[in-house]
């Protein structure tokens, strides 16, 4: 039967309707995959070296580990994907679940992030651990590190599948990280030392390393027992929360693009990645703590109009690199009610307006750090309102990818495609690269009237451009429709 599984998931790959993109996809994950193998190379040997006048070298070596443990463990989650597995059709046949369950997590096993510590560990290894411990004692050290890779890759499942299902453990999460990288940060507990006393510990008692497959067979039990009970058919379409009724009728007054944004709102905050994107954003507020924190008065103004960029517009970034995709689970019945497309991308536009200039006045707190703060995102929030929406408009055009509105937004690739790579480059390179040149050449104060008149003409031509706008995507309608069917 475990032959057959595999058999069964090679014929679903094969027969896929998006195997050629796959196949694109896959082949840019092969070229990264040797980039970071050649890279965590480089590194085994440079820290090899860097070691070699060290005292105690081991010891030294295990006190980074779990710098490399706790970064591997956010990547996992952040990067890997769940193990998967259509369970239903074997649902009516004898197959027992205990077999599916298990083999979707041996599946799982063939991943790059649990080859990619090899690189890093297998050159230090050769070059000094081989001429510090005697064979037995290297043979238990470097097994427990090899398991440890394994227990990060069980654990990072279980901790995806739980918080993909709470949002309270999916913030407590994100709390708990930070809070352990702040205590190590502030010097309050020394974690890194603290956890490499286990493998020093292993060095003097090599039986240790028994924990790591004690450990490994806990998580997987775990893993194994948490798929068990969700293999039930009411399970899948069972409804894991009652979505909380949102009054927005005082946005029918507007008329009838208010009526679309308000539809707008809700689509936000009743669905699980909308509502995830929309808190982000709010998160990022706090960005301007990072690059502001050591700005000086007679600073680069350059630093200002990134900041700017990031905070005014970043709900317009991460609402608009998927427009409409948000739409696309049921684009065809939009498209078949009595909506126009007009209405559609006028209350996309005036949201995207208001969060800008929301988001600006809440920026306005980082005054405290400099008074320029006041001009400089002003003019940037106008940018990002007439050029920056367009742009995204435009971007959206080829749009074909439809997007899981009851997945979580962080850790969660599902429907970005290149068009979402690529719209950094317009919508955040492209402005800071005008505003350097025109700095360059000109000077900052030309800079800024420049940057406000382009915003200013894009938001006084709007109509215009959302004629424009909405002829290109009735154009387009039956493509994307056909796109977001495929997905």
């Amino acid at each position: 039967m475990k032959r057959n599984f595999f058999y069964f998931a090679w014929r679903e790959f094969i027969r896929s309707a998006s195997k050629n993109k796959n196949m694109a996809t896959k082949g840019v994950l092969i070229f990264l995959a040797l980039y970071f193998s050649l890279i965590g190379t480089v590194m085994g040997f440079q820290l090899a070296g860097n070691m070699a006048n060290v005292p105690d070298k081991m010891k030294a070596f295990n006190a980074l580990i779990f710098i490399y443990a706790g970064f591997d463990l956010v990547m996992r989650i952040m990067v890997q994907n769940l193990p998967t597995f259509g369970f239903q059709p074997f649902m009516i046949i004898p197959v027992k679940r205990k077999r599916i369950a298990r083999y979707m997590l041996n599946k799982s096993l063939l991943h790059f992030f649990n080859v990619l510590p090899l690189f890093l560990l297998l050159p230090f290894t050769f070059k000094i651990a081989v001429n510090e411990l005697a064979a037995p004692v290297l043979a238990a050290w470097l097994g427990s590190l090899v398991l440890m890779i394994f227990v990060n890759h069980f654990l990072a499942i279980y901790i995806k599948w739980r918080t993909n299902e709470s949002d309270v453990l999916f913030y407590g999460f994100l709390a708990t990280a930070a809070g352990i990288a702040a205590l190590q940060y502030f010097g309050l507990v020394n974690i890194n030392e603290a956890f490499g006393k286990i493998f020093d510990f292993i060095i003097a008692n090599p039986p240790a390393a028994l924990i790591f497959p004690l450990l490994i067979a806990a998580l997987y039990l775990l893993n194994q027992n948490y798929i068990n009970n969700r293999f039930y058919l009411d399970e899948l379409s069972q409804k894991k929360k009652e979505g909380k009724a949102h009054d927005f009728s005082w946005l029918n007054n507007v008329g009838s693009y208010g009526q679309m944004l308000s539809l707008e709102v809700k689509m936000i905050l009743r669905n699980k990645r909308s509502k995830s994107s929309a808190v982000m954003s709010l998160l990022f507020m706090f960005y301007g703590l990072l690059i502001y924190r050591d700005y000086k008065p007679d600073g680069p103004e350059f630093i200002l109009v990134l900041g700017g960029m990031f905070m005014t517009g970043i709900f317009s970034m991460m609402y608009g690199q998927f427009f409409p995709a948000w739409h696309g689970k049921y684009y065809p019945l939009l498209m078949a009610q009595n909506v126009k497309m007009k209405q559609v991308l006028q209350s996309a536009f005036f949201l995207m307006a208001a969060t800008n200039i929301v988001f600006y006045l809440l920026s306005l707190g980082y005054m405290y750090i400099t008074p320029k703060v006041l001009y400089v995102h002003f003019v940037v929030m106008l940018y990002n309102v007439g050029v920056n929406s367009w742009v995204i408009f435009a971007l959206g055009l080829n749009s074909r990818k439809a997007i899981e509105l009851n997945q979580r937004a962080a850790f969660n690739y599902q429907g970005v495609g290149a068009t979402q790579w690529l719209m950094t480059f317009p919508i955040l390179f492209g402005p800071l690269a005008i505003f350097g040149l025109i700095s360059w050449a000109f000077g900052n104060i030309a800079a800024y009237i420049i940057f406000g008149a382009l915003g200013l003409i894009g938001i006084i031509l709007h109509p215009k451009l959302i004629d424009y706008f909405t002829g290109q995507y009735l154009k387009r309608k039956y493509k994307m429709i056909a796109g977001y069917k495929a997905t």
